[in-house]
């Protein structure tokens, strides 16, 4: 009899696991969906956590050498009308998933949600994503040097300058403290999921508060995202780079252009910081903090 009740405990479990929403990843500047030492680790180790689970990690192009091009080169818009059209044709996420973004992927599947959520998204998870994008050209430490100074070198002449800002896929979200009329009129993308043009997108709004959480985690010590305030939706004052502007009190928020504070009303906003420099996370913070908190669903 026991060994029976033992049998049936672990067939549950087995069952419960495998009855996980799926989880799909997309990784971050200079790095691929499927490299074994970041990404790769990551979706073993929600594999093995929690048994069963479908995890899909996102590739641009047909190969990792063109997912880690398009990191540094290439047209989001165009991206993510690619990545919303794989998901759709995955029948494995039909019924939806949860969604986990490592630095700029994090902006990418919030955008995901806004523009698309066809399979909808149940929780969206970032790591360190740059939601109110950057201040600063990000730095090349830790990524393939040559294409990181490529585009360190393209972003030197303008993130707002024709045939650049299509091109540098850090240029459509650089946000520029110092001249932020010419961040609406030239920026291609955050500008619009952030719904920060005259014109507001009901969608984008309708889309994200659907969301039963939005978990934002902050890398306490980053100096890759400038400036860090912008993984929690903060950022600098228009005309400086010392005051920054929290979440709460920017107009992103208060006049509730996509749906923020309206999450945050409901309890579905988590904040979160993750100590150390921009991704440097151990896989025990991502299990205990992450897995078996939102992903375990």
């Amino acid at each position: 009899v026991v060994a029976v009740v033992a049998v049936a405990v672990l067939v549950g479990a087995r069952s419960a696991a495998a009855d996980n929403r799926p989880v799909v990843i997309w990784h971050g500047m200079g790095d691929t969906c499927c490299n074994p030492f970041s990404m790769g680790m990551v979706q073993k180790k929600i594999e093995k956590t929690l048994p069963g689970i479908y995890v899909k990690s996102i590739e641009i192009g047909t190969s990792t050498g063109e997912d880690e091009i398009a990191g540094f080169f290439g047209n989001v818009n165009t991206q993510l009308e690619t990545v919303c059209e794989q998901l759709k044709q995955d029948p494995k996420l039909a019924n939806g998933f949860n969604a986990l973004g490592f630095s700029q992927g994090g902006q990418f599947l919030r955008a995901y949600v806004e523009r698309c959520n066809s399979p909808p998204v149940y929780n969206l998870i970032t790591f360190g994503g740059q939601h109110m994008g950057v201040a600063e050209i990000p730095h090349c430490e830790w990524t393939n040097s040559t294409l990181c100074e490529l585009m360190a070198e393209a972003l030197g002449v303008g993130a707002y300058v024709d045939g650049i800002r299509e091109l540098s896929v850090q240029a459509q979200y650089f946000r520029s403290s110092y001249d932020y009329q010419k961040y609406l009129e030239k920026n291609i993308f955050l500008a619009d999921i952030n719904n920060e043009n005259e014109q507001k997108n009901a969608t984008y709004k309708k889309n994200l508060i659907s969301l039963n959480k939005l978990v934002l985690i902050q890398f306490t010590e980053d100096t890759m995202v400038i400036p860090r305030a912008s993984e929690y939706f903060g950022s600098f004052k228009n005309g400086a780079m010392a005051e920054v502007i929290p979440m709460r009190q920017h107009p992103i928020y208060t006049e509730d252009w996509i749906g923020l504070k309206e999450l945050d009303s409901n309890n579905k906003i988590v904040e979160m910081a993750c100590h150390g420099d921009h991704m440097q996370f151990t896989m025990e913070y991502l299990v205990d903090n992450v897995v078996k908190v939102f992903l375990d669903n």
